[in-house]
């Protein structure tokens, strides 16, 4: 894989978008790839504290989705809150963000898209490795991966788009068809945001896979793992989500 760095790895094409491509350049997309070895091993678990109104007792209430709902409990002084929501139907996922926590989703064999949310507060200024795996259940059965991130602007107040993550191809699991997909649609991003009135940029964005189904059998992914890192800028927001005062000039 060629996710952080610029050297080649055999058995591996890749289109790294933040890292490096062929001859140095700046690669304009979302690194793509197979990797040799077994699929990766998943840790179900939420370790990251919780934060908001929202939550209580080990778990929270999502937002309802595509609303500006307020936060009625703020992030403290130098922080800012951002909302997670994935789920994995089919198998089971994890997201981890280094010095933060990690995300787990409840098992989930069957086709039901069970969503889960958590609040968290993470410091301004601050810049964060971020892992999302996920794996299948049942052998060849496949997996559907979910990953968004959101952002709170309390002047609004507004939730910012920071990231989104879907892989559903054929039967709604993970196949390189809706994986090339998905990447075509990160090419929109402008300055490493989906929302460029957020303060979070995205870069280094890869995804890859140990494999699967062979194409003749339907070509599902077992397993689908997406490395990115998540920067968060000092500067308050202030503009309404898609605003063009936000575009670059």
């Amino acid at each position: 894989m060629l996710p952080l760095g610029c050297a080649r790895v055999s058995l591996l094409w890749v289109a790294v978008w933040g890292g490096c491509a062929v001859g140095g350049h700046p690669a304009p997309i979302a690194a793509v790839g197979l990797v040799a070895g077994p699929a990766p091993a998943v840790t179900a678990a939420t370790t990251v504290t919780l934060a908001g109104a929202r939550c209580g007792s080990g778990s929270c209430r999502c937002r309802d989705p595509g609303q500006d709902d307020e936060e009625t409990v703020l992030a403290p002084p130098g922080a800012k809150r951002f909302e997670i929501r994935m789920s994995s139907a089919g198998g089971v996922g994890s997201f981890d963000l280094t010095d933060v926590g990690q995300v787990g989703t409840v098992s989930n064999p069957d086709n039901e898209q069970k969503e889960t949310c958590v609040y968290v507060d993470i410091p301004a200024g601050s810049t964060h490795n971020a892992v999302l795996v996920t794996k299948e259940s049942t052998p060849g059965a496949g997996i559907a991966p979910h990953l968004t991130i959101a952002e709170y602007g309390p002047k609004g107040p507004f939730w910012y788009d920071v990231v989104a993550v879907t892989c559903d191809g054929a039967g709604g699991r993970c196949d390189r068809r809706a994986a090339d997909a998905w990447a075509a649609s990160a090419r929109q991003r402008k300055r490493g945001r989906l929302d460029p009135c957020g303060s979070t940029v995205v870069t280094k964005l890869a995804w890859e896979t140990s494999g699967g189904q062979a194409v003749r059998d339907g070509g599902l992914f077992a397993d689908f793992t997406l490395r990115f890192t998540l920067e968060i800028k000092k500067f308050a927001t202030e503009f309404a989500p898609g605003s063009t005062e936000c575009l670059p000039k």
